[in-house]
């Protein structure tokens, strides 16, 4: 069965989480846009795409982050090569009480694929998210450390019922799944359930079907 959920167990990455999160909360407030598709804040640590075809900065890390901090080492260092590869490094927002709109990290003909996605808690309550089962139903999870995969192809939700902003980092696009992620998660366990029957429109970003990435329809400043 296709994983929902994969608990990070062996990836170690010896940067106080305290350090990088002050270097997010010291970028200015110019990086962060209200994406309404996500229904959150958001900010850029790393651009992977080329040159010209989109993205919050140019390509390489966020030109306000300490080019030898902890963000940047944590992310080359220990994250990428654990990865396989650098893809898209952004920080997901979210103040207490607040929610993100359910969702796919994907195009709704890949709903019911493996498109693995790596999460990092670095502040906040890590039982927020959700997945919809079979019958659209929500179901709940909780990882067992702050460090995790969840597949985009499934759709999910978050709710910050905690008291604290939770700041995540997630990895996406234009990263692929390869050889080296997949020896690297060969053990993980974590949690699988049954895939909806249909995609609803409210899960899908339009960008899946407009091509546009980046400043636009989809995110607002």
């Amino acid at each position: 069965m296709i994983p929902t959920c994969l608990d990070i167990t062996n990836l170690e990455i010896p940067f106080p989480k305290e350090d990088l999160i002050a270097e997010i909360d010291a970028l200015d407030e110019k990086w962060w846009f209200y994406v309404k598709f996500h229904g959150g804040w958001i900010t850029s640590l790393y651009n992977a795409r080329e040159d010209g075809t989109g993205g919050w900065h140019p390509k390489g890390f966020n030109p306000d982050l300490p080019q030898d901090g902890a963000c940047v080492r944590a992310l080359r260092d220990h994250v990428f090569p654990y990865m396989g590869s650098a893809g898209n490094i952004t920080i997901i927002r979210t103040p207490p009480e607040a929610s993100l709109n359910d969702h796919l990290d994907s195009t709704p003909e890949e709903m019911g694929t493996y498109l693995p996605k790596f999460r990092w808690v670095l502040k906040g309550k890590l039982n927020t998210m959700h997945f919809f089962d079979n019958n659209n139903n929500k179901v709940n999870w909780e990882p067992i450390g702050d460090k995790y995969i969840v597949n985009g192809a499934h759709p999910h939700g978050m709710a910050n019922s905690g008291d604290d902003t939770k700041l995540t980092m997630c990895m996406g696009y234009p990263w692929l799944d390869n050889a080296t992620f997949q020896e690297n998660t060969k053990d993980l366990t974590g949690m699988s359930i049954n895939f909806p029957n249909t995609v609803l429109d409210g899960w899908t970003d339009k960008r899946f079907k407009t091509g546009k990435v980046g400043l636009g329809d989809t995110e607002v400043q």
